[in-house]
């Protein structure tokens, strides 16, 4: 039983080593362009944690890219990990949006709670989708993927708000 829980982790390695390599890519290649409009982001009320926020977002699909591509035993092992992970990112994330409602009293109230929900909902998905994991459902490794691919959106989204809509 154990080699084929094995087997099928090890098929996901790939996928993890993908995940991995573009999200450092574009994690590097966000944190270049915000040192670029570094002033103005500085100078703005709460673009600083919307910075900060795109970072981490962007950082947690490198993290377990790289643990999943290490070897594990099974979908337990790379489980917990994954928990572990998504539990600092999700106490992170969920700082810098607290810290932000300060600033958000002055735009409309949507815009905080849907920074709030595209920021949180990646974030847990993938405590979600680790506990599964580590509970040894391995159906968690599809919700792990969906974090991902949230976590990516959210990091660009916040990315392209600081970049581009600051300039406006």
């Amino acid at each position: 039983m154990s080699s084929v829980v094995a087997m099928t982790l090890g098929s996901w390695q790939a996928l993890f080593a993908a995940q991995a390599g573009v999200s450092a890519a574009l994690t590097g290649l966000v944190f270049v362009a915000l040192s670029i409009n570094l002033s103005q982001i500085l100078a703005g009320t709460g673009l600083a944690g919307r910075a900060g926020e795109a970072l981490v977002l962007l950082l947690y699909p490198v993290i377990t890219g790289l643990l999943g591509t290490s070897p594990q035993s099974s979908f337990r092992a790379v489980g917990v990990e994954f928990t572990v992970v998504a539990l600092v990112v999700l106490a992170a994330v969920s700082r810098i949006l607290w810290s932000a409602r300060l600033a958000a009293r002055e735009r409309p109230r949507y815009e905080y709670l849907s920074r709030v929900s595209v920021g949180l909902l990646p974030v847990l998905a993938a405590v979600v989708g680790g506990v599964m994991l580590a509970a040894g459902v391995t159906g968690g490794i599809w919700i792990e993927l969906t974090s991902t691919i949230l976590c990516l959106i959210s990091g660009v989204t916040d990315a392209w708000i600081l970049l581009v809509e600051i300039m406006r």
